[in-house]
């Protein structure tokens, strides 16, 4: 509970990482001699607040997820099977939380270095909004471009933000935009998007995200994590 509310955990770990370029899926490659997301969930169990955990994943990956959820036999954990994007495999996921979840959080299970502060941090912004999301402020200068790839113009760097998760939001709102969206033809990258579409009433809450909560999408990613496991270490 968090502070007399219900608080439920997503964790989506259920992409089929081509970008990787791995017989592997991401979440079951090793860093420093643990699974990503064994990483990701040592995090999210350590957090007490969470009433329930519910992990989405690949049909085909369920054993190795199951091996996995092994090491911690934390009986909040649930285990269901995603969808084919990554959209569907959320929406799977809020369908699976308690009837009495009042909040909840979304996480990519490839996020493994995203701390506890950061959550709390995230979370602490629900006493106020219905939604909040981390983000760090971009260090590059970002270029919108149009169709054929020439420079339209250049957004100032003080209001871009790299969007990042634990994304946290009131349970009953976003399963309502979510059943919005799938009526609907609008595309989103991530959870939050869903109210810049469809309830623009509710602001977003950006909390400031942790350079170091990357996402690990490529090889390249895999390098960045094993050497910033090893400096933490």
């Amino acid at each position: 509970m968090y502070k007399g509310k219900y608080l439920s955990a997503v964790i989506i770990a259920a992409g089929s990482g081509t970008r990787m370029g791995s017989t592997i899926n991401k979440p079951y490659l090793e860093v420093g001699g643990k699974k990503i997301l064994e990483l990701s969930l040592e995090t999210v169990t350590n957090i007490s607040e969470f009433d329930e955990i519910i992990l989405v994943v690949r049909e085909e990956d369920m054993t190795l997820a199951t091996e996995i959820l092994s090491l911690f036999r934390d009986p909040r954990i649930k285990m269901v099977a995603g969808g084919k994007t990554r959209e569907e495999s959320t929406y799977k996921g809020l369908s699976a939380l308690n009837p009495d979840s009042d909040l909840v959080l979304s996480h990519d299970g490839v996020r493994p270095f995203a701390s506890r502060d950061l959550f709390l941090r995230v979370l602490g912004e629900m006493e106020t909004y219905k939604a909040a999301i981390a983000a760090t402020k971009s260090k590059d200068t970002v270029k919108v471009a149009n169709e054929v790839g020439e420079v339209d113009f250049t957004p100032n760097r003080e209001f871009v933000y790299n969007i990042q998760t634990p994304q946290a939001f009131d349970t009953r709102l976003i399963k309502k935009l979510y059943e919005k969206y799938f009526k609907s033809e609008a595309k989103i990258t991530d959870d939050s998007q869903l109210f810049e579409f469809f309830d623009r009433s509710e602001p977003v809450k950006i909390v400031e995200g942790e350079y170091s909560n990357i996402k690990i999408t490529t090889a390249e990613d895999i390098i960045f994590a094993g050497a910033y496991i090893r400096g933490k270490n």
